[in-house]
C-alpha cells in the first residue's frame, strides 16, 4: 500500500546522521508511486517497458504516461532501462484534498522535503491547476517554497543542482511529484545534433515498432546525427538507456549503490539475452550531418555502423542486400518533410515513393506525417500506423513492407 498523504508535521533532520536514518526509513525502506511520461500515442510501448521492470507493480496506463508502484529500486531500474519515457517522477504527495490555501499549505508542510531536496539547490516549480478553487500559480508556488524552506532547504542557490517539483491541482485535490530523471530523451550530455535530429525516445519507439531485432540488415537513408540507428542498435543489443547524469543524483535520497546494482543487472541481462549479427548502415546527403553522426557513433563505440555521405535517390538497395546476404532487410527512416525536404530539393511524397519503389523485399518503419501517401504506393503494404504527438507536433509511425518485384 502506498500512503496517499503524510500523517504528521515533519521537522528538518537535526544532523546528517539523522537525515540518513530518516532516508533509510522513509525513502529507501518504503514503497512509492511513480509516474513515467511519454509522447501521446506511445503509452502502450511505455507500459510494456514498465511492466518488465523488476519490482514494479500496479502498472496503469493513462494518456501521456504510465503509473506504477514499487520500492525505490523500481525507479533505479526505470532510469536505467526505460527507452520511451520522457520523464520519471516520484509522488511525494498523492491526491490530498486542497480546496483552500490553508489546506494546501498544511499538506505541503507534511512532505519530507529535507529527505528529497539537497540543503542547497535550485528548484524549478511547475504548477498546474484545473477545475480547482486554488488556482493562483504564483501563490501555489510560494506555498511550496515556504514548505521546504521551513525544513532548511535553501532553494535559491544559483550554482546549485537543479531539481524540478511538479504541483498539480485537479478538482480541489493536490498531487506533488519530484522529477527524478530530467529530460530522459537526452541519453548523454555530449551528443552532437543537426537541424533534423529526432528525439531519442521517438527513435526508440520507432525501433520497437519495427522489431529491429528480427532483422539482419538495418539501413537509415536519412541518418542526420545518427539517432535512429543508434537507438535501434542499442535496443537490439539491450544496452542501458542511460548510465547516470540524472538530477536525482544530487538528492540526499540518491541510492548510489542501488543504482549501480540496477546498472549491473541491466548489463548482465544484455550480455545474456541479446546477441545480434545485424548489419547497420547509415547514409545522408549532407556531409556535415555525416560528420556529426560519425562523431556520435564513435563516442558510443559503434564503429561497426557503415556510415557514408550518399543521396537516398542514389542508393542501390538490391546491391546492398546482395553484398550482405541479408534475408530480412529493414529501412528505418525519418524522411525529410517540410523545411527538411526543401533542404534536399525533393518533394517529400516523391522522395518516399522513389525509395520504397526500389525496396522490393524490404520491411520499413518510417516517421512520416502522411501515412495515406505511403499506403497508396504500388506493392507497399502498411501493417501498422501509429499517430503520435512529438514535441507538440502531430506525426505518424508507419510500419510495413514492400513486395518483391515479379
Amino acid at each position: 500500500h502506498v500512503p496517499r498523504t503524510m500523517h504528521a508535521m515533519v521537522d528538518p533532520p537535526s544532523s546528517d546522521a539523522a537525515r540518513l536514518r530518516a532516508v533509510k526509513r522513509h525513502v529507501w525502506g518504503t514503497r512509492h508511486r511513480f509516474v513515467a511520461t511519454c509522447a501521446i500515442g506511445l503509452e502502450d510501448l511505455l507500459e510494456a517497458e514498465v511492466a518488465a521492470l523488476p519490482t514494479a507493480s500496479d502498472v496503469a496506463r493513462g494518456t501521456g504516461g504510465v503509473r506504477f508502484e514499487g520500492p525505490l529500486d523500481a525507479a533505479m531500474a526505470a532510469l536505467v532501462r526505460l527507452r520511451v519515457a520522457e520523464s520519471l517522477r516520484v509522488e511525494l504527495l498523492g491526491e490530498a484534498a486542497a480546496a483552500t490555501y490553508p489546506m494546501l499549505h498544511d499538506h505541503l508542510t507534511r512532505v519530507r522535503w529535507a529527505l528529497w531536496l539537497p540543503p542547497r539547490c535550485a528548484v524549478a516549480v511547475r504548477v498546474r491547476s484545473t477545475k480547482s478553487r486554488v488556482r493562483d500559480d504564483a501563490g501555489i508556488e510560494r506555498s511550496a517554497r515556504q514548505a521546504w524552506r521551513a525544513q532548511g532547504v535553501a532553494d535559491d542557490v544559483a550554482d546549485g543542482p537543479m531539481l524540478t517539483v511538479h504541483v498539480r491541482l485537479h478538482r480541489d485535490r493536490v498531487t506533488v511529484a519530484l522529477d527524478l530523471g530530467g529530460a530522459l530523451h537526452r541519453r548523454t550530455g555530449g551528443k552532437w545534433v543537426t537541424a533534423t535530429t529526432v528525439r531519442e525516445t521517438t527513435a526508440a519507439a520507432l525501433a520497437r515498432l519495427a522489431d529491429v531485432a528480427a532483422h539482419d540488415l538495418v539501413l537509415d537513408p536519412f541518418c542526420g546525427s545518427g539517432t535512429l540507428v543508434t537507438e535501434a542498435r542499442a535496443l537490439a543489443l539491450g544496452t542501458p538507456a542511460r548510465t547516470g547524469g540524472v538530477p536525482f543524483e544530487s538528492s540526499p535520497a540518491w541510492p548510489a549503490g542501488r543504482f549501480a546494482h540496477a546498472l549491473r543487472m541491466a548489463r548482465a541481462a544484455a550480455s545474456d539475452d541479446h546477441t545480434t549479427t545485424t548489419r547497420w548502415h547509415a547514409r545522408d546527403a549532407d556531409p556535415e550531418a555525416v560528420a556529426v553522426a560519425r562523431r556520435n557513433l564513435e563516442a558510443i563505440g559503434a564503429g561497426e555502423v557503415d556510415l557514408a555521405a550518399e543521396r537516398a535517390q542514389h542508393l542501390d538497395l538490391a546491391a546492398l542486400v546482395a553484398r550482405s546476404g541479408a534475408q530480412r532487410p529493414l529501412l528505418l527512416a525519418n524522411p525529410p518533410y517540410g523545411k527538411g525536404s526543401d533542404a534536399v530539393g525533393a518533394d517529400p511524397d516523391a522522395l518516399v515513393a522513389d525509395l520504397l519503389g526500389r525496396a522490393g523485399g524490404w520491411s520499413f518503419a518510417l516517421l512520416y506525417p502522411r501515412p495515406d501517401a505511403v499506403a497508396a504506393l504500388p506493392r507497399v503494404r502498411v501493417h501498422h500506423v501509429r499517430e503520435v504527438v512529438t514535441g507538440g507536433l502531430r506525426n505518424a509511425m508507419v510500419v510495413g513492407s514492400v513486395e518483391a518485384a515479379a
